[in-house]
């Protein structure tokens, strides 16, 4: 599970995600990167150090397994139940004690398997189908993992060409990045008019950052097409995402 996790969250291409205990001790791992070439030093702009450790465990995993014997042609049905439970720790590679949490949703799943021969066939069968289970519960929770962890960051204090984003250098912003501005529109079902999970996105314009303080950043309007941010609701903000460069 946590290998397929780790694949999963790679192939965003937002996160680079390894094993430590496969490559070096968490000491060795310091000191790999403090003397790196590819790592920021004094006076280097290079990338950064990683901040952050995930933890990602297995707390859980059970099986029923019910078998029924076919008496006319000597095979074997399995009825399988499976289901896991993962966390994920962050951790806060300078202090320890700085900890996040996840709730995961837990995955379960069943299903039937027709077994002929020998017990290798059963092994190969089952083999498959429990690997095709750990990949969809890895799916899911890492899809999960990049809900809880992606911020939103909403735009706000508009004035003349000038804004500010509601997030920092803490947060990863760095000045000279360009930030696309969107607005969201609830979208309601045109006959229950019960209103539906998500809504319209709509770029409105564009923004540079100028300066970064912790928690928040300024912002020069490179495209402005009707970003406001005297709304009724802060939730009705526009909402800044980075720019793919």
């Amino acid at each position: 599970m946590p290998t397929h996790f780790m694949h999963y969250l790679n192939n965003t291409g937002k996160y680079a995600v390894v094993n430590i205990d496969e490559i070096v001790s968490q000491s060795n791992l310091n000191l790999e990167l403090e003397y790196s070439e590819i790592f920021e030093k004094a006076e280097q702009k290079k990338e950064s150090i990683p901040k952050y450790l995930l933890n990602c465990n297995v707390v859980e995993f059970l099986e029923k397994v019910t078998r029924t014997t076919n008496p006319l042609d000597n095979s074997t049905r399995l009825n399988r139940d499976i289901y896991v439970s993962i966390t994920m720790i962050l951790i806060e590679r300078g202090n320890a004690s700085e900890q996040k949490t996840f709730e995961v949703p837990v995955f379960n799943a069943s299903w039937d398997e027709d077994i002929f021969g020998s017990t290798n066939s059963e092994n190969f069968e089952s083999r498959k189908k429990i690997d095709q289970f750990a990949k969809d519960a890895a799916a899911e929770m890492s899809s999960h993992f990049m809900k809880e962890i992606e911020q939103v960051i909403y735009l706000h204090g508009k004035n003349g060409s000038q804004c500010f984003i509601l997030a920092g250098y803490k947060n990863g912003v760095k000045v000279g990045q360009h930030y696309e501005v969107f607005i969201s529109k609830p979208i309601f079902h045109p006959i229950t008019k019960k209103k539906l999970a998500g809504g319209a996105i709509t770029q409105i314009g564009s923004v540079k950052v100028t300066h970064t303080q912790e928690d928040v950043s300024t912002c020069e309007i490179l495209e402005d097409n009707g970003i406001n941010t005297e709304v009724a609701s802060p939730e009705d903000l526009p909402i800044a995402k980075l720019a793919k460069q």
